[in-house]
């Protein structure tokens, strides 16, 4: 009888955790449910892993050349470019954000810190190019795009610091 009980036991112990865990997929279902919308099928969180380390890659090496070389008064079609680039990549990352928080899967930047300051810093930069497209000029600068720079410049440092935490950490591996 002990031993009856006992093989009940071990088998309802070892099922237990197959039939609690939950799945991406269960982890989708149950934040539909709960916030009243469907997600896009696309959203996975191998999705918004794969767009958050293009950014903070290939987009943060797009978005330097840009400052370094291109960030002039003289070329306003490609300052528009690149504002409506960084909204683009801004709307993907949020749209991430959301389906990672709602799916208890953190956040897209990892932490509340970390991806407030970033997308804070994103939303500098476009203010200032919408600004400087606007023709807003500063008093006592030593050029009209000195101030977004300046923006971008926070932009990178921030991506930059939160790539060398992920390296530290091993959650990131780069193949440059």
């Amino acid at each position: 009888m002990k031993k009856i009980i006992f093989a009940l036991g071990l088998i309802g112990l070892c099922s237990a955790p197959a039939t609690l865990a939950c799945n991406e997929d269960c982890l989708r279902d149950k934040a539909e449910q709960a916030s009243g919308t469907e997600f896009p099928g696309y959203l996975s969180w191998k999705y918004c892993d794969s767009i958050r380390n293009e950014f903070m890659t290939s987009s943060m090496k797009s978005l330097q050349t840009y400052a370094d070389s291109r960030l002039d008064m003289n070329y306003r079609k490609s300052m528009r470019n690149i504002k409506d680039y960084l909204g683009q990549r801004k709307d993907w990352l949020s749209e991430c954000d959301g389906y990672m928080q709602a799916t208890n899967r953190g956040r897209v930047f990892n932490d509340d810190k970390t991806t407030n300051t970033i997308f804070t810093a994103m939303d500098e930069v476009n203010t200032e190019l919408d600004s400087l497209l606007s023709g807003v000029t500063y008093a006592g600068q030593e050029s009209d795009t000195a101030v977004a720079s300046q923006k971008f410049q926070q932009l990178f440092t921030q991506v930059e610091n939160h790539k060398n935490r992920l390296l530290l950490k091993g959650q990131m591996i780069t193949s440059r």
